[in-house]
Order: structure tokens, then sequence, then C-alpha cells
């Protein structure tokens, strides 16, 4: 495996406009993490951040497949751009066009012409037909397995595809059935739980637009929001507000430790600390998952029980915000998904839950380890 790619191997990477990059270096460098650079302009920015000391990983992700304008896969990949990356010494993803259902024939062209350069790594913008059902995902893995070349995954929707139950069962089996490393760009929070589930590594972006790939006809981009770790997920910051003072015998479950917030509540947040805040929570509950070496069925336990805890709470919350609803993706990850490890047998040790890195002191109480709709 090239020393680039294993370099990535569990890393939760961010993904960002180059633009934003340098107001990202304390939050890679606090948790050794790099930066994936979207658009057209991401190489030329790579030797400034090198100058300016930035050492992280970085890739290059020339986000053709995006927008009212996206080229399609048929339009082919330009050999210039894998090239200027490699010069700049980094692991080349191809400038990919869109993967629309059903054409084979554009997956395989991609695959082809990634496996043509040396280490490159296939970006595969996939429509979401392409995970509709498992035996069209176990088709898609025989044909990257074929062409043997490793694949950077990002997958479009209106909202969230990992919020679709028929969409995450159908990727998880994909990433099991994958013999080649599997990157996955434009994530949020279900990054983490696909880095458990076998991902090679996972991008989440600075803002909804780049943790989603939105059709061409339009999605749903959320406004500003702010990520609330014991939740599991992202709320607004007047939703915030009125979740925190709405629920006062739980508080110290949403003060935050992050350098941002200091043990306050993110409810002061500008849009820049709001990011950072963001990626710094998310980043932490990563290296919580991953700072021990754990089997897989170990992590997968502990991302399982993750959500079940982040469900309790919401639970909670829903008891004293009328009209509250635990995010589809979180409610998808726990039905889909099986806790693989059997739970309060004598004699056995399981992982336990990651609290998410929140600024609580307490432990979220074991009644959320089980749904009763589980």
């Amino acid at each position: 495996m090239d020393a680039a790619l294993a370099g990535l191997s569990g890393r939760l990477l961010i993904q960002c406009r180059p633009g934003q990059s340098e107001e990202l270096f304390g939050v890679c460098a606090a948790h050794d993490t790099g930066l994936v650079l979207t658009g057209r302009s991401a190489p030329d920015a790579v030797k400034g951040l090198r100058e300016k000391g930035f050492d992280g990983p970085l890739l290059c992700d020339a986000e053709r497949y995006a927008g009212k304008r996206r080229v399609l896969a048929g339009a082919g990949t330009r050999p210039a751009w894998c090239r200027k990356q490699r010069e700049l010494g980094l692991l080349p993803l191809t400038d990919s066009g869109y993967l629309a259902a059903r054409d084979w024939t554009g997956l395989r062209g991609i695959l082809l012409a990634a496996a043509r350069k040396p280490a490159a790594v296939a970006t595969l913008p996939l429509a979401p037909w392409w995970f509709d059902n498992e035996p069209i995902a176990a088709a898609l893995a025989r044909e990257v397995n074929r062409h043997g070349v490793p694949v950077a995954i990002v997958l479009e929707h209106r909202t969230d595809p990992f919020g679709v139950q028929k969409l995450l069962r159908a990727f998880l089996r994909f990433l099991a059935d994958c013999a080649v490393p599997v990157l996955v760009l434009r994530c949020d929070i279900s990054a983490a739980g696909l880095l458990c589930h076998g991902a090679h590594a996972a991008a989440v972006g600075t803002r909804s637009s780049l943790r989603h790939l939105y059709p061409a006809s339009g999605g749903r981009p959320g406004g500003p929001s702010v990520f609330v770790p014991r939740l599991l997920s992202y709320h607004r910051i007047e939703t915030c507000a009125k979740v925190f003072g709405r629920t006062p015998e739980i508080e110290q479950l949403w003060t935050c430790p992050c350098p941002v917030c200091e043990d306050r509540t993110p409810v002061g947040l500008d849009r820049s600390s709001a990011v950072r805040h963001d990626l710094d929570r998310q980043l932490a509950l990563r290296d919580e998952l991953f700072r021990r070496p754990l089997t897989a069925e170990q992590r997968r336990s502990s991302w399982h029980e993750t959500c079940s805890h982040a469900s309790f709470v919401h639970r909670q919350v829903a008891e004293a915000v009328r009209g509250w609803t635990e995010p589809a993706n979180l409610r998808a990850w726990y039905r889909v998904t099986e806790d693989p490890l059997p739970r309060n047998i004598p004699g056995q040790s399981t992982t336990g839950a990651v609290r998410a890195s929140g600024g609580g002191r307490r432990r979220v109480s074991d009644r959320g380890a089980r749904r009763s709709d589980a």
C-alpha cells in the first residue's frame, strides 16, 4: 500500500475550502489530522500551507461532480490533475464526474483511469441508486475489487444518505465487501460510524454544503448550526438555547470542554468559532473511539453504544421540548446495526459507550443502553 494512503488509516479528516484552511491549523494539530481541500484551486493552496508549517495529510477534491454545472462521469478524468497532486507529494484523487444511476460504463472508466496512474485513488461521486439495495452495492464492490484501486466515495442525497436505513445498510455491505481501501468524503457525524465499520478514512465538512452532496436540482442545505456532542447531531444556535434552557435536570450534559467553549455551552459562538467547536468535538469522539487497540467488533460495539446513549438523551429532550424528534441518521445507525458483543455476561469485558466527548461530568444513565424498539 502506498505510504500516503497507509498514513490515512483510521483518520477523520476535515473537508474545507482552501480559503478556510489556515484557520483550521490548530484543530488539525490538536488531533493529528489533515485536510481535504475542495475545489479547482485546491492544488494551488498546498504549497502555501506547507510553507506556513502545515505538515498534516492533504488531499485535493476537484469537486467537478457538484453543482448545477456538474460534469458527468463520461467526460473522463484529466491526467494533469493527478500529476500535479503527485508532484506536490500528495496522494492523488481523480477529478471524476458524477456517476448517475446505472452508469456502469462511467464507473469502469473512472476505475480504469485510476488503475493506470501510480497510487491514485478513484473518486466515485455516486447517485443514491448505487446503494438502493444490497445486491447493487455488492455488484459495485465486485467492480471496484476487480480493478484493485482504492476509492473515495461521495454519496448524493437531498438530505442525508446515512439517515435512510436502506442506503446505510447497503453502504455497510459495500464496506464489508470491498477488498481495497475505501475513503468517504463529505460526511457529518456518520463519518465516525463509517470508520468504526471499516472505512479506511472519512472526512467531515466544515459546513452543510461540504458535509453533503446535494442533487443538481437542489437539496436542503441547512443554515448555520452547531454540533451538540451528547446528542450526536447538529442544531441551530437558537434551538440549542431553547433545549438547554428547558432541560435544567440534565444541564451538565450541555457544557463543552473544547478550547472554544471552555466549559460553557456552545450558544454564544459565531460562525468561525462554531466550526472549530464542531470539528474539535467530532475529532475528540474519533480519538476516543480509536485511542486504544480494539478489535473490529469492539469498535463497532463502542459506536453502537454511543448512538444508544445519544438516543436516550434525545428522548429526555423530547419530554421537555414539544415536537422534538431524533435525527434520522442516529435512528438509522441504531436500527440498521447491532451490537456485536453480548452484554452483562460474567467474566466478559466490553468496551462500554463513548460519551460523545461532551462536557458533562456525569455519565448518561445506562437506561439508554437499549432502545425498546431495537
